[in-house]
């Protein structure tokens, strides 16, 4: 059994080092809930790149686009230079948790949405480039590759992830079926209707848990951010609803929801997984085990 917390908080949009302070703490009061594994949301550090939609971000060539970008770049975290990285490297041993979550990674001048893993003693396991991005953004985040298709050991339980809309991918889900994943961690950039269905298919799919981690943008999140260095500031402040209202929610591998969904709202779930829940439900269908025919499907 191990318990885990889903952290659902906004950040402050396009400043990492205060978006990690404010999700340190809400980890550690994870943590003090006896959390052993903490995930948050889709490139929570340091936001999600929102603006591309609502501010025309196909326009070539246009200035206003290329300054966001290049703070987005900027407050981006390099996983072998970043102190923020040290930092919850850190805090991750001193607690004694695995942290499960999502970060704007930047390499040379390119942006990736990566999922990022650190055990419980501090070392990175793994990072998770999206694969595809998807639809605007692209005009921000790169393509990722293969490397972070892996599951990691914790207590005996075998953690993948995936970002965002590649949970909907049949070949990236089966690549973390086929190392015996038990608990899937889904991060979103926050939305109640990206999460409701892909969750409850994948623990079905799967008879796995599934934890889908979304994070929260609401118009009052850019208040703090300057006009000259944030031109689609206006546009973003001036709808009179959430950009992205959460949506975390924790499904058991019968399908069923055993936390959340949280909507509108800052907040912790928290769940406590039984692998042996997953086995019993895999009598009956263990896609990736007895119920599979690899013989078959491996051929052309």
């Amino acid at each position: 059994m191990i318990k885990v917390a889903s952290i659902q908080i906004a950040p402050i949009f396009l400043d990492a080092q205060k978006t990690w302070n404010k999700l340190a703490e809400k980890i550690e009061e994870a943590a003090s809930n006896g959390a052993e594994l903490v995930t948050w949301g889709e490139t929570l550090i340091p936001a999600y790149p929102i603006w591309v939609s609502p501010s025309g971000g196909a326009k070539f060539n246009d200035e206003d686009q290329k300054k966001v970008y290049s703070k987005y770049w900027e407050e981006a975290l390099k996983l072998n230079e970043s102190s923020i990285i040290e930092e919850m490297k850190e805090l991750a041993k001193k607690l004694g948790v695995m942290f499960m979550g999502g970060i704007a990674e930047k390499d040379g001048a390119s942006i990736y949405c990566t999922l990022l893993t650190i055990d419980q003693n501090g070392k990175i396991l793994g990072r998770h480039r999206k694969l595809k991005p998807t639809y605007e953004e692209r005009l921000v985040w790169a393509d990722g590759d293969r490397e972070g298709l892996k599951t990691h050991d914790l207590k005996g339980i075998k953690v993948g992830g995936l970002n965002c809309w590649e949970n909907w991918l049949p070949l990236a889900r089966v690549a973390l079926h086929l190392q015996e994943e038990i608990l899937h961690i889904a991060v979103w950039p926050g939305s109640s209707k990206l999460t409701e269905d892909i969750t409850r298919f994948i623990a079905l799919e799967g008879r796995s848990w599934v934890v889908s981690t979304s994070g929260l943008i609401r118009p009052t999140d850019f208040s703090h951010l300057d006009e000259t260095e944030f031109p689609m500031k206006t546009i973003l402040e001036s709808r009179s609803s959430s950009w992205q209202n959460g949506g975390s929610v924790i499904v058991n591998p019968k399908g069923e929801i055993v936390a959340g969904p949280l909507i509108d709202e800052e907040g912790i779930l928290y769940a406590d997984i039984d692998p042996l829940l997953a086995i019993q439900e895999r009598q009956n269908l263990d896609i990736s085990g007895h119920y599979s025919r690899f013989d078959l499907f491996n051929k052309p």
